[in-house]
């Protein structure tokens, strides 16, 4: 997924993020999506840090409808010695189609500090479904990365590999982000 981000003010930053997926012989965009972040000033190596990220977006799954969507993703962090925890505890709601419920999409981290600036971990992510009443677990997609983050030259590098762990997630997952 590229993402053009630019900072607007201090810890307040605008992205554009254009995603997109491969299906066995093809690969199409699934739409774009914006968003508006903001992080508190903190200690970049250690302690509490936190924020929120609001993103609309007009997306479309491969073989599902186009919806557009709002989130609000609070940013709950903690850097202690070697090791990095995050917390994204989202919500979302679409704004079109018949499904119109807030919904409950967390995702979490945590990584830890093998040398330099490199940091190997987990990353999760679930779509729990409506807050209201969650989906059985069977239908809720669940993906698990192993992820290494780290730096090359003066650019921001993250990688990894997800694997779904129900049936409704998909299978495998392939991640990677370039900051420069």
């Amino acid at each position: 997924m590229p993402e053009y981000s630019y900072g607007i003010w201090r810890n307040w930053e605008i992205s554009l993020q254009l995603p997109f997926a491969a299906e066995q012989d093809h690969v199409r965009t699934n739409g774009y999506r914006g968003e508006l972040q903001y992080v508190a000033p903190h200690d970049e190596d250690q302690g509490w840090y936190s924020g929120v990220n609001v993103e609309l977006g007009n997306l479309a799954r491969n073989g599902e409808p186009r919806v557009v969507n709002v989130e609000i993703i609070p940013i709950i962090g903690l850097r202690l010695d070697r090791w990095h925890f995050a917390a994204n505890p989202g919500i979302g709601r679409p704004l079109n189609g018949p499904a119109r419920k807030v919904v409950f999409e967390p995702a979490a981290k945590v990584a830890y500090r093998v040398f330099g600036s490199n940091y190997f971990g987990f990353e999760y992510y679930l779509e729990a479904g409506p807050i209201q009443h969650w989906l059985p677990s069977e239908q809720r997609s669940q993906v698990l990365y192993l992820v290494w983050d780290g730096r090359f030259g003066k650019s921001d590098i993250s990688l990894g590999l997800g694997h779904g762990m129900t049936e409704a997630s998909d299978r495998w997952v392939l991640k990677a982000a370039l900051e420069f």
